[in-house]
């Protein structure tokens, strides 16, 4: 390997590494978001197992994953209606934002999957914990942001959690873990963002 193959490489990791901040920092309204609305529909869900109300958690569950997805997609669908259609497919090329689309994607799968077969089982907990472990350990290279591998293994701490904890307080906990552990890396990003 020459000087000048290393010098291109070494280039290359310092854009890729300036643009997954970037692009964290732009995407950090998208992690509040989640992560509030889908501890919303955790405690719907631990609300309507205690009796507390009696509106279908499905319901719920529908519009915290839906709303999120309308908004985390407003920098695919605006661009097309203002008649750009290079626009969208700019918004989806970072390695950052595939990961978290990807992860996304996933996680709706399994979600809507549990909805349709009336499942309550926690192992969807603990599965979202771990994907969500890997989106942040992922991102933490990306980035080059150290803490948030400290997030992703808080992340699997949780998945553990939810493997051993069943009852109807794991979903406290889970909606814990969506606010500390999603929504709140989210902020911390945003003010970041604003910051600099």
């Amino acid at each position: 390997m020459n000087e000048d193959t290393a010098r291109e490489d070494i280039a290359f990791i310092r854009r890729t590494i300036e643009q997954g901040r970037r692009i964290a920092g732009a995407w950090s309204p998208d992690m509040l978001v989640w992560g509030i609305a889908i501890a919303i529909g955790y405690f719907g869900t631990y609300a309507r197992v205690r009796g507390w109300w009696t509106l279908d958690p499905n319901w719920l569950w529908v519009a915290c994953i839906v709303l999120p997805w309308l908004y985390s997609l407003r920098r695919v669908w605006r661009p097309l209606l203002a008649g750009q259609s290079e626009a969208p497919q700019r918004a989806l090329t970072s390695p950052l934002t595939m990961v978290w689309f990807a992860c996304g994607i996933f996680l709706t799968i399994l979600a809507f999957a549990a909805i349709l077969a009336g499942e309550r089982a926690t192992w969807g907990s603990a599965v979202t914990a771990g994907v969500m472990g890997i989106g942040f350990f992922v991102s933490s290279s990306l980035c080059n942001l150290a803490w948030m591998r400290w997030v992703a293994i808080a992340w699997w701490v949780g998945e553990l959690a939810m493997i051993v904890w069943h009852g109807a307080e794991s979903l406290l906990l889970m909606a814990a873990l969506m606010l500390m552990l999603l929504a709140l890396p989210g902020f911390v990003l945003m003010r970041r963002r604003g910051a600099a």
